[in-house]
């Protein structure tokens, strides 16, 4: 079974990745998407939302450990051949410093938007004081070390080998943005070139853990201007 794991490597990541958006789209959510039929008639075409906590760990186990697992166990993959190693952190150190106050600053012109203040923070009854935001904020990390894990992890370092390092970025980023569609329309939109800047920035320095830091301060920072402001 690894032989042949290892024969189908791109087709089994792409089939692992799309089972696992399919489940983290429709079963995993903290909210509802829906449709209105030509009369008004409201459907619900999403299942039963989760409590953010259950989102957080099912996002960790959907996006991050169930491709994991396949592309090692089953594709032959070293995990520091997904980019969970350190890579050259001397290099992704310095992306950290420079990502960083960008992220921030992303956060807060983000945290502006009436509709991504519709969204977040995904757990509403986050308040702006240290004994609830950094419980918020631990959770949180699982769920962007799990995205990039899959995205700028398992597709990007598990397709290049057969793709290249540009197909690879460009099918990662896709599906990346396609993971967006529910959410505010510029989030999506932005998606776009940060998939593929976080996409460079992983293949260079060969480590998801220095974009993740930053994707994370991003989200983080946006919900902090929003419950505190």
């Amino acid at each position: 079974m690894n032989a042949l794991g290892r024969r189908y490597q791109t087709e089994i990541l792409l089939i692992v990745a799309t089972l696992a958006l399919f489940l983290f789209y429709y079963v995993a959510r903290t909210d509802l998407i829906g449709t209105s039929g030509q009369a008004g008639e409201w459907f619900t075409v999403t299942g039963t939302p989760l409590s953010p906590r259950f989102h957080f760990l099912a996002s960790a186990l959907l996006l991050g450990a169930l491709p994991v697992a396949v592309a090692h166990w089953l594709c032959g993959f070293p995990l520091r051949e997904l980019g969970l190693g350190i890579g050259r952190w001397k290099e992704g150190l310095v992306w950290v410093a420079i990502g960083v106050p960008i992220a921030v600053l992303a956060g807060w012109i983000a945290s502006g938007s009436p509709a991504m203040r519709a969204v977040y923070p995904l757990d509403p009854s986050v308040v702006a004081e240290i004994g609830s935001f950094l419980p918020h904020a631990g959770r949180n990390l699982l769920y962007f070390v799990a995205w990039e894990i899959l995205f700028r992890g398992v597709l990007l370092f598990g397709l290049r080998p057969r793709t290249g390092d540009g197909t690879a970025n460009a099918t990662q980023t896709g599906l990346s943005v396609i993971a967006h569609f529910g959410r505010p329309m510029t989030e999506t939109f932005s998606a776009i070139p940060a998939g593929l800047a976080f996409g460079w920035i992983t293949l260079r320095v060969q480590s998801i853990w220095y974009v993740a830091v930053i994707h994370w301060v991003v989200g983080m920072s946006m919900d902090w201007f929003i419950v505190a402001g």
